[in-house]
């Protein structure tokens, strides 16, 4: 599935999920950790809402629910900034069914205003996502969904930047 772009351009809309793109300065294309040879993600950003997760966690069954969340996003956004984001220096190396990556957590203005907007307006119980970037991953592998901070406790474990300028 391919990304497009949505809200006016300003976030990203794939793999069911809207997402903020980010950007970091002179950051290294390749990483050794802990002996894992990681590559910089080919697409940098916030996972805001992961609606395809949504769906499948809490069983919605509201008719077009993406489209209806991206449009509710969208004028969300339009109302409320959701950005800058807000690095601090909250590093993780994640690691789920033999995929490896390593994150730096952050936050997102406004965005638990639209989980208490969506759990209102369709009467759901979500959790504030833990935003994160996801910075590193092992060549050829995909990233790993941290949705909630029961992803965070169990596939996740501090560590120290590994990069060492980076925010």
């Amino acid at each position: 599935m391919e990304r497009k772009l949505i809200c006016g351009d300003k976030f990203v809309f794939g793999h069911g999920t809207i997402s903020l793109p980010v950007s970091f300065e002179n950051v290294p294309n390749e990483l050794v950790f802990e002996g894992n040879n990681l590559l910089i993600n080919d697409f940098l950003h916030v996972s805001l809402v992961c609606i395809g997760k949504i769906i499948e966690k809490y069983n919605v069954k509201i008719p077009d629910f993406e489209n209806k969340i991206i449009e509710d996003f969208c004028e969300f956004s339009n109302e409320n900034s959701v950005e800058p984001v807000i690095y601090n220096n909250d590093y993780k190396l994640a690691e789920k069914d033999e995929k490896k990556t390593i994150v730096v957590m952050c936050k997102v203005p406004n965005l638990n205003k639209f989980f208490e907007l969506i759990n209102k307006k369709y009467g759901l119980n979500v959790e504030y996502p833990p935003t994160h970037v996801t910075l590193y991953k092992q060549p050829g592998k995909l990233g790993i969904f941290l949705t909630n901070m029961e992803d965070i406790k169990n596939f996740t474990k501090p560590i120290t930047n590994p990069i060492g300028h980076l925010l």
